[in-house]
Parts: structure tokens; sequence; C-alpha cells
């Protein structure tokens, strides 16, 4: 606006022609560079948004519609509709509770009221809260409200009105650096204008001249009115040739007001300095770079739900993962076993006989296969086995779908189990506890009611009193055979199996059953039916990704519910137990926080933690929380609702797609395929991120750092500004939104896993980069001076561009800002231009690689921003006219043009081969060794 009021007055004192065009430009290029930077981050919200939808389509429920059980998305639950809920699901709408499945279900309200004790949900008390968690329990619920209209659609809708995003650790960074630059650009700027303001006074004050136009023939009369001839030399001049302007030197200061156009248009330059100078085009950076990660993460497996998570997951030094799922294939399947105190070592082996059931060689009777076969099917919380293609699909906990294939040989059929459960009456279960780690069953039959438990076989081993015989009679465990079956489960641990310990207790009558939240007081003196050995393989991607991890200088450590010597063998297998040590949950619990940390110390050779076995959530939040405090960055796996403390508590969350709801919510990451390897892919876009950032910031350096060189050199030399305003916001442009494009979409690679991390305080700009930086604007400013100083004074012409009329000359006083296009000034812009073009391809480099053209054409986005923007370019310098300060140039000189710019590889090769102290994590493996 201010470059457009200037060029009117200057119209209207026909001091120029023309001069409200590059006004017009500016706004029009100020416009474009808005546009482009609001379209962008439009797109960024509207593809956001698009993984959100996406996000809730894969969350599917099931409803009684018709009378049929049906799955639907989340997003299709209605009002009316009958919704079936399990323990550990999050609560989508609000509802009434009905007492079809458990007559008692316990809810965790602690997400919406901040209430810590579970809430009693029974016919008395029926009300289900949207946003809350069925902790325990089955049931059926009546849904009476959803989305917006339900409690927790209000509550978001409030959050999402107050909302105050938080930076990330990279932006806040990123945000003191563009404060820092901006004050370096504005000391610039004000150094600019206080020397072109210099020149101003000293041109309009000091040696005032008035420009006349003399009359032929016409006696002049000044001062004393004294009539001068025409071959007089005093300081009046008269009688000029006609239509010859002269000059009139007058003997006191004469101020001329038309003058004051220099000086605004000396203000609009420093302002554009500081547009210049300020990189708005960080922030714009971070969001393509992290939009764009997000969208191709989505294709490695990783639904990121936080962008900060994507960025974070890059300094990431410790992974604290589970075992089920996610090192392993979550398909449990029973491969040994005892049942009646007659062990198995081939679940085939097993099989049907007249009287009762044959193991192997050996048998036990009908009672003891009933009551295996009850303990297996009619203590179950959450599974389901279907055929599919010819295939068992899984559905629910993988354990109880093992136990599930595993009835197949107990009943002699595939599908009898459904209606095995069918004909049983269950009155009462107790969920599985993590707390507990078991789960408990009460059925009804014409003999009394009979409890039925499962879980950790030392835990269920030690609530036994007696154990089943093959004849189906009991007997007394005495110490000797504790011993036995202790060392028999240990047996089966030690071979990678979960062990779980089945037992039974029979009561004549019926007990205050509801009288007790977790049935503790009920699993007392009980018999033992049997163990069972499940074993669910490893993935076979795991061992490479955790080997991957340890090269990249990440601690993997394995924090699991199972048996010591289990986590041991799988932790030993899959690499992730080596020099260290396996610790248990109750052991862990009773150690101080210091001593826990010296077990964690990263420079501790001996004695590291790497397994965490029989550990509860609340054991795998404190590890996080020492970790984070001794101030290592720390991702964390979980798929249970009592995960979720841990996950919200990690830097990153990673929760399991086969997870709960609530575990995804807490999450930052939901790992599609509950795949470690899916993890290590997520740690490489992190690291890329972090790359492509620091790779923008050393090319955005490198023009700030030159423009503002090379226009505080034109200004202190009286050459003017040899770049214009409305050049330098198509810089602007160039190198915020195009260069944001262009390096912002860098994919990653697998040097990336080479290298140790980053942390919390690895720095953006290191000093590999300052070489690459300084190296380059020296390079580009030597060529810019050698432009705009290479000239003859004599001659007026240029030294070395051919048949090109010099803008400025020594020792002659010129205009402070360039009025007109001409060749000399615009090959400064073009050549300045054409340096940034091939200076990106150098800036894809920020190690001590070599070859930056190493996977260049594999980014497209890249390679087209580099040929519009020197498409672009060519028209403006060919087309812009005086909107842009532009002139055509000769062949000649555009030859002249791209041999410097070409140069800029060389000179960028040329600079590598300098060598400069790398930060410790800069370092490659190799270099590292």
């Amino acid at each position: 606006i201010i470059a457009l009021v200037a060029g009117i007055i200057e119209e209207t004192l026909h001091l120029a022609e023309g001069g409200w065009i590059e006004g017009v430009a500016i706004i029009f290029a100020v416009l474009i560079v808005a546009s482009v930077g609001a379209t962008n981050d439009v797109l960024k919200d509207k593809q956001f948004q698009k993984l959100r939808e996406a996000a809730d389509q894969a969350v599917e429920l099931t409803v009684i519609r018709g009378g049929r059980p049906t799955k639907i998305p989340v997003v299709d639950l209605c009002v009316g509709d009958i919704l079936e809920l399990h323990g550990g699901a999050q609560i989508p709408a609000d509802g009434i509770y009905l007492q079809t499945i458990d007559p008692v279900v316990f809810c965790d309200v602690s997400s919406f009221n901040g209430e810590s004790a579970l809430r009693k949900i029974t016919k008395q008390n029926p009300f289900l809260l949207s946003g809350t968690t069925l902790h325990t329990g089955e049931c059926h619920m009546l849904v009476l409200a959803v989305g917006a209209r339900c409690g927790y659609g209000r509550l978001c809708a409030a959050l999402i009105k107050d909302k105050d995003e938080d930076q990330t650790p990279l932006q806040a960074k990123l945000e003191d650096m563009v404060v820092l630059i901006g004050w370096v650009g504005l000391g610039f700027a004000i150094a600019t204008f206080i020397v072109l303001m210099g020149y101003f006074i000293d041109e309009n004050t000091v040696h005032l001249t008035q420009k006349v136009s003399c009359i032929h023939n016409t006696t002049i009369f000044f001062d004393e009115a004294r009539t001068l001839n025409a071959s007089t030399t005093d300081k009046y001049i008269f009688l000029c040739p006609n239509n010859v302007t002269n000059t009139v030197n007058h003997p006191y200061p004469v101020f001329q007001v038309e003058s004051l156009v220099d000086l605004l248009r000396a203000f609009i330059v420093g302002v554009t300095i500081v547009v210049v100078a300020v990189p708005e085009g960080l922030p714009l950076a971070v969001t393509v770079s992290l939009a764009y990660s997000v969208k191709i993460m989505l294709q490695d497996n990783n639904l990121v739900r936080h962008l900060e998570a994507c960025e974070t997951m890059g300094g990431v030094t410790n992974i604290c993962s589970d075992k089920t799922g996610t090192l392993t294939q979550n398909k449990m399947t029973v491969v040994e076993g005892l049942v009646g105190g007659v062990p198995f070592t081939d679940v085939k082996d097993i099989g049907e006989s007249k009287d009762g059931l044959k193991l192997g060689s050996a048998k036990v009777s009908a009672e003891v296969k009933g009551l295996i076969t009850a303990a297996v099917l009619l203590n179950l919380e959450h599974a389901d086995v279907k055929r599919e293609d010819g295939k068992l699909k899984f559905e629910g906990n993988a354990t109880e779908c093992g136990l599930i294939v595993f009835s197949k040989h107990l009943l002699g059929d595939e599908d009898s189990w459904r209606g095995f459960i069918k004909k049983a009456n269950r009155t009462k279960k107790w969920g599985f506890s993590s707390s507990k780690k078991r789960m408990s069953s009460i059925i009804q039959d014409e003999n009394g009611y009979t409890l039925f438990c499962k879980g950790a076989s030392e835990m269920i081993l030690k609530l036994c009193k007696y154990k089943l015989e093959s004849d189906g009679k009991t007997s007394k465990i005495e110490k000797e055979d504790r011993k036995q079956l202790q060392e028999f489960i240990n047996g089966l641990a030690e071979k990678e199996m979960r062990v779980l310990g089945l037992a039974f207790k029979h009561f004549s009558k019926a007990q205050d059953w509801e009288s007790s939240d977790d049935g503790v007081e009920f699993e007392t003196d009980m018999t033992l039916i049997g163990l069972v050995g499940l074993m669910d393989p490893l993935r076979p991607e795991v061992t490479d990704a955790v080997r991957q991890c340890k090269r990249a200088g990440i601690v993997v450590r394995m924090v699991t519910g199972d048996f010591k010597l289990t986590a041991r063998a799988i932790a030993t297998k899959c690499g992730i137990l080596t020099d260290g040590i396996v610790m248990e949950g109750p052991e862990f619990r009773q150690m101080k926080d210091d001593d826990i940390k010296n077990y964690l110390d990263k420079n501790q050779s001996t004695k590291k933690l790497q397994v965490l076995a029989r550990s509860s959530p609340e054991d795998k939040q404190r590890l996080v929380t020492l970790l984070m405090e001794l101030d290592e960055v720390v991702a964390v796996t979980g798929d249970g609702t009592n995960d979720a403390p841990a996950l919200r508590q990690a830097h990153v969350g990673l929760a399991m797609n086969t997870g709960t709801d609530v575990a995804k919510l807490a999450a930052d990451i939901v790992i599609i395929d509950d795949n470690f390897a899916s993890i290590v892919n997520a740690v490489k876009w992190g690291r890329c991120v972090f790359d492509n950032i620091r790779k923008f910031l050393q090319f955005q350096l490198t023009i700030n750092m030159v423009a503002l060189g090379i226009a505080f050199i034109g200004a202190i030399t009286h050459a003017g500004t040899p770049l214009t305003a409305v050049q330098l916001l198509w810089v602007n442009l160039i190198m915020d939104t195009m260069a944001a494009l262009a390096l912002g979409t860098e994919r990653p690679t697998e040097s990336l896993l080479q290298r140790k991390p980053y942390g919390k305080r690895g720095k953006l700009i290191t000093p590999i980069m300052m070489r690459n930086i300084l190296g380059h604007a020296i390079y580009q400013l030597f060529w810019l001076c050698f432009i705009l100083y290479g000239v003859n004074p004599e001659t007026g012409m240029h030294l070395w561009l051919p048949d090109t009329k010099a803008t400025w000359l020594p020792g002659k006083t010129s205009e402070a800002i360039i009025r007109e296009p001409t060749p000399h000034y615009t090959m400064i812009f073009n050549v300045f231009v054409y340096c940034q073009v091939f200076n990106e391809i150098n800036s894809r480099k920020v190690n001590t690689d070599l070859n930056v053209f190493d996977g260049l054409f594999t980014n497209k986005i890249f390679v087209a921003v580099l040929i519009i923007t020197a498409g672009v370019q060519a028209l403006i310098v060919e087309f812009g006219g005086f909107a842009v300060m532009c002139t055509p140039l000769s062949p000649v000189l555009w030859g002249i043009t791209m041999a410097i710019a070409v140069g800029e590889l060389l000179w960028g090769f040329l600079l590598r081969l300098i060598p400069v102290p790398l930060e410790e994590w800069e370092k490659t493996t190799s270099e590292i060794a």
C-alpha cells in the first residue's frame, strides 16, 4: 500500500511514469504468498480430517438390529440401537444398561468426571455415560443419545471452542529461531534505511540542487539581480541551449517536497528486508512435512492421531514394548500341558475315547474331560473363532481364542464349543484383572454351583489346595507335588510358552456372589484341573526390527505380564535381552526410584533392566516416568484399558489396533497391524521429518543471509537496492512455500536408522549446516557483488557482461532506489534466483553424504518445484517488465547466469569435503564404531 501511494504521488507530480505499477505488483505478490500459505493450511486440515474420519470408520461396534448381531462403524450408531459392550470398551453414546449377560458391571468414569473409584452399574443405577469405559463385565445398552447430543459430545464441543494447541518441542525451537532471525533482519532493515536516509539528506539538504529549464536568449536574475554572460563560470547558469535542463546551485539549502518519495521508497525497502528476513515459512514447512508424513505413514500401518507425535518419534531413545501381539503374532495355540495329572507333549495326541479322553497313550476319565472342557469354555470373557475362506479368524482375546481352538480336541468337533457354552448357565462372572491376573465364573448345574478359575499358572497354583487325578478323584497337593508342578511350569515357560492354570471349586448352594466385587473370597482352596502351555510365535520381522533399533541407538525394553522364564526366552530370541537382566513386577514395586534408575542408566554396562516380567500397568507407568526423569524420550506400547495412564504419560503412546478403545484414545499413534516393525517405521519417519525441517532451514537461512547482505552492501555503497521489493517477495515465495513443498516431502531412507537418536537436545543448526550456509552465502554474495561492481567508470559499460551498460558507477551520484529495469540489475536478480534453484539440490543433504542427487527423482514433488521455479523465473525476466523491474536478457547473459548457478553444485561438493565436527547423534554406526 505504501509503494502504491508513493507511485501515485510520483505519477501526480510527473516525477515518473507508471510509478503505481510497483505498488500494485507488491500487493499482488503479497496476495499470492498469503494465498499459497492459506491453501496449504486448508489442504492440511482437510487431509487430517480425512484421516480422522478413516479412524472413525475403523472402529466397529456390534449392535442388535432385527434380532441379529450386526457390526457397524461407530459413526453409524443410532438412537434406539441395542449396543453390545465388553470389558475395556469405551462407551460411545449415552444409554441405559440392560441386564442380558452380567447382573452387575463396573464402569470407569475417571475420564468423564475424575472419579477414581469404579461405578457399579445395576438395574437400580442403569445409566451409562459416553466417554467412560466399561471396566469389568459384559452387557447390552439401549442407546439414548449420540454425537453432539450425548454428554461426551457436549464436553468435546466445549473443549474445541476453548482449546489452545500446545507447541511441540520442535515448533518451540523453530519459533525461537524465527524470533532471533526476525530481530537480525530488523537490524539490517534499520541499518539499510538509515544509510539510505543519509544519502537522501546528503542529496536533498546539504547539497541541494534545483532543476530549471533555461530559455534561449533569456537573462535570468538571481540574488543581487546580476546579469551573467554565457561564458560565466559562476554559481549561476543562464542562456542555456533550447530544451536543455540544467542545475542551479543555491547558496542556501532548499528542500523539495517531492523528494520525500525517495524517503518513502527507502522505507519500503527496509520493510521488505524484514519481510524476507523473517522465515515465516518455517511453520508451513513443519506442517507440510508432518501432513505429508502422516499420510504416507498410514500406508506403513501407523495411524497418527496427534501430528506432534510424528516428529517426537524421531527423537525416541527408549521403547517400552508389550510382548503379546506386538513382538509375537498374537495367535496363541495350546502346545503342551497337564490334565488330571497326565502330561501331553503334542495337542494332536488328544482325542475322545469311550470312557473319557485320550492323552497320547494315557487316558483320563469322563469327569476329568467334562471339567477341563468346562474350565476352558465356560470361563471366557470376550473371544470368538470363525472360519473364513478356509482360515480361522480370531476375534477378541488371543489367549481365549487359543483355548477355543484347543476345545476342538476335547469335543472332537470344531463348532461344538458354541453349543456347549449355550447349554451352560453362568450366573456370575468376575472379569480378568491385571492385579489378580485371573478371572472366574460361577456355573449353575443340577449338583449346585461350580466356580471355574483360569489365570497365571503360579497364581492359580498358590490358590489350589487340591489337584485332580486322572480318574476324577482329588488329592491334596503336598509340598513335593507343588515343587514338581512348579518345575513343570518352569519347563514350559523356558520353551517360550505362556502357562495358564485351570482350577475349580464346588459349592452345594448359592453364595452371596453379589457381595464380592472381584470374587477373591471365593477363590480359595480350589482344585487344580490342569496346566496348559500356549505358544505365541514371534513375528518373523521382529528380530530384524529390534536389531535396527539397537543400531539406531534406541534401547528396547520388553514389559509383559508373562512369567519370568517365558519373558526371558522370548526376549532372548528376538534380541532384546543381551547383557541385561530380567526383573519381575513384585521386585520392581519394592525398589526405590533411585535404585531403579541405576538399572535404567544408559551408561551402565551391567545390570541394565531389559525385561520387566509379571508387570502391572502401574509398573509400566512408573517405568516410563523414571525414564523421562532421566531425560530420555520414551515411547510405550499398550493395548489394555489400564495401559492408558502409561500411554498418556509417555512422550509417544503407541496403541495396538486390537486394543481397547480407551487405549487408542489415550495413544498418539495407533499401530494398525500391531507389529513392532511398524513402530520402527514410525521412528524412521520421525527422523525424516526432523531432517526435512533442517534441510529447509539450511536452504532458507542461506537465502536470508544473501538477501540481507546484498541489500545492505548495495545501500552503503550508494549502489541502490539491487533487489526490489517485488523481486524480494518472489524470492520469499520461493523460499517459503515452494521450498516447504520440495524439501518437506523427502522420504525416509534406511540410513536414518544408522545413527543415534537426537533426543531432546538435538540442535536444529549443527556445525555441518553452518558450514554449508556460510559457504553458499559467500559464493552467492561474491558473484552478486562481482556483477554489481564489475563496471568501467570511463566507458560506463560492464567489464565482463557483454554489451551491458552499467547501472551503477563508482564516484558518481546515483539514485538510491532503482527506477527502471536495466540488464545490469536484472542479471543480479536472475543469478540470485537461479543460485537458489541449484542450491535447493545441495540442501537435500544435511550430513556427510557427498552425492546430493541420490534419490532425487524419487521425489516427484521436489522435481516439479524445481521445474516450476525455474520456468516462472524465466517468464518473469522475459515478460515481467516494469512491474518486477526486469528486462529481457540476451542469450549470452542467460548462459552466464546458468554457468554461475550450476557452479553452486560444484561449490557445494567442495564444501562437503571440508571436515567439520559432527554432533554425537549425527554420526553413523560405522563412524561411532
